[in-house]
């Protein structure tokens, strides 16, 4: 199986558990044992997000587009845009709130995670360019 193959599949996959996340967050089913941790909804926000920034982004083969002559992420801006939608229905749903710490909490692991997708394969190459 090719290197990005593998991306791809393990992309979806975690997609699928993304979804049922957000599914159960809106049937009301996430176990309320989970609220006795300080802070888990912020702390999720960041790590779910920032894995399906660094999933996508790698599945993508790291693909940019530009925009005003500056070379951005393409999957990362997607999963900010779907961020934002959800942030956005959660206005309407009487027992969910738009809340701009989650958003941020979002951003951040978003930011953080294309980061480090970035540097995958970067120290193989570097070793490679050593060796020779």
């Amino acid at each position: 199986m090719k290197s990005n193959q593998r991306w791809v599949l393990t992309f979806w996959v975690y997609l699928g558990i993304l979804i049922s996340i957000s599914l159960a967050a809106y049937l009301k089913v996430i176990p309320s044992e989970i609220s006795k941790f300080p802070y888990y909804d912020t702390i999720l926000h960041f790590l779910l997000l920032g894995i399906a920034a660094y999933l996508s982004h790698l599945a993508l083969n790291k693909r940019k587009i530009k925009f005003l002559n500056i070379s951005l992420p393409l999957a990362p801006l997607i999963v900010i845009f779907f961020c934002v939608i959800d942030e956005i229905i959660q206005l309407f749903v009487p027992y969910r709130s738009f809340d701009l710490v989650d958003l941020a909490a979002d951003l951040c692991g978003i930011v953080l995670f294309t980061w480090l997708a970035e540097r995958q394969g970067q120290k193989a190459g570097e070793q490679e360019s050593r060796g020779r």
